[in-house]
């Protein structure tokens, strides 16, 4: 963080790391924290993912459009 004080995330706050990882928070509701990752490349996530144990596939996400309906989102 660049400054000093910690402020409560909020919808859209974004991150950045030295791994050139980037997270987004996407809601925060009853004093959960929900975010997503975007890893600069496969390897950076397989590195990342070594300290997780894998729990299967989680269905409300799999159900999620794929990529292509959100490409003409003006982000």
């Amino acid at each position: 963080m660049k400054d000093d004080e910690i402020k409560p995330p909020k919808k859209a706050d974004q991150y950045e790391y030295l791994d050139s990882t980037t997270e987004v928070v996407f809601m925060v509701e009853d004093g959960k924290v929900l975010t997503f990752r975007e890893y600069p490349n496969v390897e950076a996530f397989e590195r990342a993912a070594e300290t997780g144990e894998y729990a299967g596939v989680n269905q409300g996400v799999k159900e999620l459009p794929d990529i292509e309906a959100f490409r003409d989102l003006d982000i």
